[in-house]
């Protein structure tokens, strides 16, 4: 648009530029010009919901303002398949898992992160959970295995574990119950390939949720409180229509060692029901028995460094939590184990074009290379296996070893570290807790979870 001359306007213009415009004068004809600039992809407009618009876009136009513009500008530098995920979600659960918060920097927190972005153990974990039954067909990229959070929260858990979701006691017992029951029946009939269990069913699909907080003041620094609301609102999408902006009870809670407590009032924090629209749209609801693995990491990973302060409610806690893991990882005696075949066959493909580390076509189950949960018999030097497939010994000192050193991946494993951790998660007859600390660092790697005490950070 040309303005001749100067105006009446021009304070106007040079005062309140619309933001996403400039005013330039042209040298030539001296003029003002609006100069509009280049921009990246904005959100659709929510208003075309009658529009033929394709099923993303139309989340995309009708998600609640949680969606931000760093989501949808082409400079984002997250992950597609993250994007993807985050989209969902913010249909289905709209909110905070923990504070029921619509606030613009809700993340997607995936429950069972380590191996993510490796593709081999990626389907190597998606077969062996879905093998256990963790869900009918278990996929890490799928919003069974993910939660939205808050920016900071999402950090407090996954990077530095403060705090941790587990199911009310009286849920945490009946899941034991019926995993020991499931367990049972599916040693009598051993060669089923389908564990007997059915997690669209109670306990599994709907427990409440109880917050363990196992470092409060990293959580909740010097009284600092988190607002939480549980009127929580929700709308679909499919109705083409945007819900007024309403005002919600919210109440104020602040850190009361390993729990929450509201303030003034005092109250301590009650186990809630997980709310969302996933069963409205046909949708998996959240993993919980991959919820209770995650949170056992984090409570073995709290008891290991920090014995001394542990209250006797997360030592109980992580002790129910320990029982139900072990079950949740059982193999009957006779069955034949899939996912280290699976992996092992998959590495060999990669290996095509250099030397395998693999030993046939088929890894079977190996026996017991030492003893211990910190998981020193996982030997750091490379490995080879001898003709006896189900033998797994390092090279003797008098055999040349041709093999270059393995690299650790980000879970902090080599690919023969790996290997056999995975068969020893699928091995009947290894004892179950080992079985079980097998399965979990198959899961969740070697990583440690950042000390979250400022304090104890290295001085500049």
């Amino acid at each position: 648009m040309d303005v001749p001359g100067e105006s009446h306007c021009d304070s106007a213009l040079h005062s309140s530029p619309s933001p996403m415009s400039s005013l330039e004068r042209d040298a030539d004809s001296f003029q003002f010009r609006v100069v509009i600039p280049n921009t990246g992809k904005l959100p659709p407009n929510p208003l075309l919901v009658a529009a033929p618009l394709q099923r993303r876009t139309l989340e995309r136009a009708l998600a609640p303002p949680s969606v931000t513009a760093t989501t949808d500008t082409e400079v984002s530098h997250v992950p597609s398949s993250e994007k993807a995920l985050r989209n969902r979600l913010l249909v289905f659960d709209q909110r905070s898992f923990l504070t029921g918060s619509a606030v613009a920097d809700l993340q997607a927190a995936y429950i069972i992160n380590t191996v993510r972005h490796n593709e081999l153990r990626k389907q190597a974990v998606e077969a062996y959970l879905t093998q256990q039954r963790i869900q009918p067909l278990f996929r890490l990229d799928n919003v069974s295995n993910a939660i939205l959070l808050e920016s900071s929260l999402h950090t407090q858990w996954d990077l530095y574990g403060t705090f941790c979701f587990v199911p009310a006691e009286n849920d945490l017992l009946a899941m034991l119950e019926s995993l020991k029951n499931s367990n049972e029946m599916w040693k009598q009939d051993a060669q089923d390939a389908v564990r007997p269990l059915d997690v669209s069913k109670e306990p599994f699909c709907s427990p409440k949720w109880d917050v363990i907080v196992l470092h409060p003041y990293a959580m909740l620094p010097e009284g600092m409180p988190l607002a939480i609301t549980q009127d929580r609102p929700f709308f679909d999408e499919r109705s083409g229509s945007i819900p007024p902006f309403s005002h919600l009870n919210w109440t104020w809670w602040i850190t009361a060692g390993d729990t929450l407590r509201s303030v003034p009032e005092g109250t301590f924090f009650e186990p809630f029901a997980a709310r969302n629209l996933r069963s409205d749209f046909r949708a998996p609801p959240i993993a919980s028995l991959a919820m209770v693995m995650n949170a056992h990491s984090k409570l073995q990973t709290f008891l290991r460094d920090f014995a001394e302060v542990a209250s006797t409610r997360v030592i109980h806690v992580a002790q129910l939590i320990s029982e139900l893991v072990t079950e949740i990882f059982f193999v009957p005696g006779a069955y034949d184990d899939v996912g280290p075949k699976m992996y092992s066959l998959l590495l060999a493909q990669k290996a095509q074009s250099h030397r395998s580390m693999i030993s046939g076509d088929h890894l079977q189950p190996m026996q017991p290379v030492a003893s211990g949960a910190d998981f020193s018999w996982v030997s750091r030097s490379t490995s080879r296996e001898k003709e006896d497939p189900d033998a797994a010994v390092p090279p003797s000192d008098d055999e040349e070893v041709n093999e270059a050193p393995e690299t650790p991946e980000s879970d902090g494993l080599t690919d023969s570290e790996f290997r056999i951790v995975s068969a020893q998660a699928n091995n009947p007859h290894l004892d179950a807790k080992r079985r079980a600390d097998a399965a979990m660092m198959m899961l969740f790697g070697t990583p440690r979870f950042v000390d979250p005490y400022v304090h104890r950070a290295p001085k500049v």
